[in-house]
């Protein structure tokens, strides 16, 4: 009998599932554009779009981190690498926007901003948070600090998720950047400082985080699988505050720990005052109270190494232990929670904050 007439039901089936292959893999690379039906996927497609132009006008692009360059979306439908964009609620509304593009460690990265009339606006994170979120003078919540708008309470909707972690927002700067603390402890302790201190004649460490090997360890934090390169796009350099307190210092303002800064750091841990800030306890008045450990967040993670040192001494530096800034000598080994700054420029995709529904980004 014959081979084909034997067989011509696989081989249909066989050639029905080629042609189905090729058509998902030309539609996959060939840089089609997303339907349309949501404001998430025209910001894809504008995205999508940028990339396209600027592939072909390299001269468009950064050549620098740290410089910014924008393509309207006019520029965009005028070239043919979109269509021109209209609300979802009403087709007579003509959609504006641009798409900025920067760089970081030799990558491009590319933001769409779109405005459809009052229908919808790209938000950032920290924009959403501002205009969702409410700034209250009592209970678990937003609290304003000077420029800063920091988290308070023992549940603020401050959750939120970057790669496959859980961190909570300590506050919006003043520059508009998010400061992080993560929830998941890095894999290895590590010791602040061990080197020999002349004072005590022994390796107890220096605690002048400069020299550090504090210092040291969050950088290679930094450059190891704890964060993805997709978290290291959203992550950006700042000051920390590194500045010394002494053991007399009750206060909470942060001004001792802002005497000094370390300039341009990816990775730092948290400082003494912010944890005693954290606590709306109206006892929690000096880094003495044990009461500082109520109504507080950050009491969830029950010993907290901090980048803060003794001013006391060259070879103390603090841990939060028990709701209390503890002096406890720099050449022990810590677990650490490392502390981060997002971009003000990431942008909010859904969430509000909660445990059950974490702010995402994008």
């Amino acid at each position: 009998m014959n081979f084909f007439r034997e067989n011509i039901l696989k081989i249909v089936i066989v050639i029905a599932i080629l042609v189905i292959v090729i058509i998902v893999s030309v539609s996959l690379f060939s840089g089609k554009t997303i339907s349309n039906t949501s404001y998430a996927n025209m910001e894809e497609n504008m995205k999508r779009a940028a990339v396209k132009y600027t592939n072909q006008n390299q001269g468009l692009l950064p050549k620098s981190e740290g410089e910014i360059k924008t393509i309207k979306l006019d520029t965009l439908v005028n070239n043919k690498k979109i269509k021109e964009l209209k609300a979802l609620e009403d087709e007579n509304i003509i959609c504006t926007g641009y798409v900025s593009i920067s760089m970081k460690d030799k990558d491009y990265i590319y933001k769409p901003y779109l405005k459809c009339g009052k229908y919808y606006e790209t938000k950032t994170i920290a924009d959403y948070i501002k205009a969702n979120e409410p700034v209250v003078t009592s209970d678990d919540g937003l609290y304003a600090y000077g420029e800063k708008l920091v988290y308070r309470g023992e549940n603020p909707n401050n959750y939120v998720t970057l790669g496959d972690k859980i961190y909570r927002i300590i506050e919006v700067t003043e520059d508009g950047n998010l400061k992080l603390i993560s929830t998941v402890r890095y894999d290895d302790t590590v010791t602040w400082d061990d080197r020999y201190n002349s004072e005590t004649k022994e390796n107890s460490g220096i605690n002048n985080f400069s020299k550090s090997r504090l210092k040291d360890s969050l950088n290679l934090i930094y450059k190891s699988k704890y964060f993805s390169n997709d978290d290291k796009k959203m992550i950006v350099k700042h000051d920390i505050c590194v500045g010394k307190r002494s053991k007399s210092d009750n206060s909470i303002d942060g001004v001792s720990e802002c005497s000094v800064k370390e300039k341009d750091q990816y990775v730092s841990l948290i400082q003494v005052n912010e944890y005693m800030r954290a606590s709306i306890d109206e006892n929690c008045k000096s880094t003495g109270n044990p009461e500082c450990v109520n109504y507080n967040y950050l009491s969830n993670i029950s010993y907290l190494v901090t980048q803060t040192a003794n001013l006391d001494n060259s070879y103390e530096i603090y841990a939060i232990n028990y709701g209390e800034a503890r002096a406890t000598h720099s050449s022990d080994y810590f677990d650490v929670y490392p502390v981060i700054y997002l971009d003000k420029d990431v942008l909010y995709k859904s969430g509000n904050g909660t445990s059950e529904s974490p702010y995402t980004l994008r």
